[in-house]
């Protein structure tokens, strides 16, 4: 049996939507007074965590992409 070729494809990053959504949960259940409030701090966490990555994914490809114009 073969694993699926999610490398290939651009399936992975939406694998990080899941990941961060169990982080935030994790961290509002533990951080938050009661349960009530962890369903709406948790996403606002994940939006947080989301953007951040998004910037850091535009930040690091306007990089890349300078990098690989000076070498030209």
């Amino acid at each position: 049996m073969r694993p699926s070729p999610i490398w290939g494809d651009h399936v992975w990053p939406w694998l990080l939507v899941p990941l961060c959504i169990g982080i935030a949960i994790v961290y509002k259940s533990i951080k938050c007074r009661t349960m009530k409030q962890v369903p709406k701090e948790a996403a606002i966490l994940t939006a947080w965590i989301l953007a951040g990555m998004a910037l850091v994914a535009i930040g690091l490809a306007v990089a890349v992409e300078a990098m690989e114009r000076s070498y030209r």
